[in-house]
């Protein structure tokens, strides 16, 4: 094996190998060229994503007007999507694109499409289940239903654009008179008024969720992230309800406040932005069972993802001809409240990845290690240099180096989609399929490739933890509309092999060496 290689391996034979990112503070010990690969990202993209692609060697191009139809190999979306915007169609794309992005998936980060399937969902599942979300009224539509919440309760109420960031056009109110009147859709949230403070002051928490698929739902969260903090201590009065610095927590609001204090050091307690790991080390001084709280919020990160799986999970199937073509990173904004209780504020689509010392403490190893999870095969043709290089090193032939499309291909032979039929129609139960589908001398290439990809995943993660399979997933996988035969299997894999991770893999690599995985392949696989 060779150590701190821009190229690493995969975990089973005859499986092609991934680019490897190195963390900060680690250097490659091979110089193998990568010039010859191609990164499409647009020219705004975050310091620290750029500065991981040159690190590796590869070159980047920019790609600024949301077209990523003729792009090929790896690519990092970063713009800004408005409801003017066309939705990449992703049956044109080609089958080597890998893109920070799902079909559909704005329906998670828009305030009133989220607050629609979240309310579909609690009526299914019940409000002791579905807790998280503060009641939210999207005007014009529930403009009758404000009213009279706000004449039955005096509450504090805020306003908040659908679509707006960087607090922007965001506004507390208490009187419907007072709510500003837009020709689009607003939306009007009940206001959590009682944070937890520190130091008089309200937080929040930006957390950062990778869903690497949808068909089967695969989700995962960073163990570290920011506390952002207000600039002025909290005050509930009317007179204060237009001072942004004591209700908005968010970086770019505060940092204009003449008050805000820089944190350099991410381990102290000082400053209006806190790493999420200092700050849970402060609560935990303080007698706070923080443990508590992170499992909660695991919980409220796999509802929210589910608030937007039918939508996903159904224009991935109509339009993803391929596995692995979307991985998304988003940033997750959490309030904690003075009982403890973890409450949504919102899912954002582009977080911001800012490169100021504090954040790329936290940022920088976390976007080297989504890479890694997100995996990313040579799909490009290398030069002649770096194949013989590569060879040489690795011991590869060159068709055992290039990823081959037929790999990632969700074609399905007539057997396997006889197979996934017999496995989810409605009368199977999970004791059905339970020990079935975890049986390897059963398996299909299809159903070897999937766990494989799941494997090589989790196999890469350090400070990201996958919460979405898990062994006790089961309570939130009859939650799914759509629960498909692959999320089926990953279930079946994780509740056999859970707790005895390298079994279950020794199996997987045993069926690799038979060549299982290139079984049922529809797309021929290019020699």
């Amino acid at each position: 094996m060779v150590e701190k290689s821009q190229i690493r391996l995969s975990i089973f034979p005859g499986w092609p190998p991934y680019l490897n990112f190195l963390p900060p503070g680690e250097e490659y010990h091979t110089n193998i060229k990568l010039d010859w690969m191609v990164w499409w990202l647009p020219s705004a993209s975050s310091p620290l994503v750029t500065e991981a692609i040159q690190k590796i060697g590869c070159t980047m191009k920019h790609c600024d007007n949301r077209d990523w139809t003729d792009k090929e190999g790896p690519a990092w979306d970063h713009l800004l999507v408005s409801e003017k915007s066309n939705p990449l169609d992703f049956s044109t794309c080609r089958p080597s694109l890998k893109i920070n992005k799902f079909p559909e998936s704005s329906t998670l980060c828009r305030k009133d499409k989220l607050w629609i399937n979240y309310s579909w969902l609690r009526e299914q599942f019940g409000t002791q289940r579905f807790n998280f979300l503060p009641k939210t009224y999207n005007l014009p539509q529930d403009a009758r239903l404000l009213k009279s919440a706000m004449r039955k309760k005096k509450s504090i109420f805020i306003v908040k654009p659908p679509t707006g960031s960087c607090g922007y056009g965001i506004k507390l109110v208490k009187d419907f008179k007072d709510v500003p009147e837009r020709k689009s859709v607003v939306s009007v949230q009940r206001y959590i008024p009682n944070p937890l403070l520190i130091n008089n002051l309200k937080f929040d928490l930006r957390m950062y969720v990778l869903m690497t698929s949808v068909d089967p739902l695969t989700v995962y969260l960073y163990e570290d992230g920011l506390a952002r903090f207000a600039t002025k201590p909290y005050s509930t009065l009317p007179e204060d309800f237009n001072d942004k610095f004591i209700h908005l927590t968010n970086y770019s609001v505060n940092k204009n406040n003449k008050e805000f204090e820089y944190n350099e050091n991410h381990e102290d307690f000082s400053g209006h932005k806190w790493s999420l790991k200092t700050l849970w080390t402060y609560l935990q001084e303080r007698g706070v069972d923080t443990e508590n709280i992170i499992k909660r919020i695991e919980w409220l990160t796999i509802k929210t993802i589910l608030c937007g799986h039918f939508d996903m999970c159904e224009a991935y199937n109509e339009q993803v001809k391929y596995n692995g073509m979307c991985y998304k990173l988003f940033g997750m904004d959490v309030l904690i409240d003075e009982n403890h209780k973890p409450w949504l504020i919102e899912l954002n689509n582009f977080p911001s990845l800012e490169p100021l010392k504090l954040d790329r403490h936290v940022n920088e190893p976390m976007v080297c290690e989504l890479l890694n999870i997100v995996g990313f095969n040579i799909s490009s043709k290398p030069s002649q240099e770096s194949l013989k290089q590569m060879k040489q090193l690795f011991k590869m032939k060159s068709n055992e180096l290039v990823w081959n499309p037929g790999l990632s291909s969700r074609s399905k032979s007539k057997f396997q989609q006889k197979k996934e039929d017999l496995f989810t129609a409605e009368d199977v139960q999970q004791e059905d399929y339970l020990e079935k589908l975890s049986n390897t001398e059963n398996m299909t290439g299809m159903d070897v490739r999937i766990l494989v990809k799941a494997e090589e995943e989790l196999n890469q993660c350090k400070g990201f933890k996958r919460i979405f399979p898990r062994e006790d997933g089961f309570k939130y996988l009859d939650m799914l509309e759509i629960q498909s035969y692959s999320d089926r299997l990953l279930h079946a894999w994780e509740n056999k092999f859970a707790s005895k991770r390298e079994v279950g893999r020794n199996k997987l690599r045993k069926l690799c060496e038979l060549g299982v995985h290139l079984d049922d392949i529809e797309e021929p696989l290019q020699q």
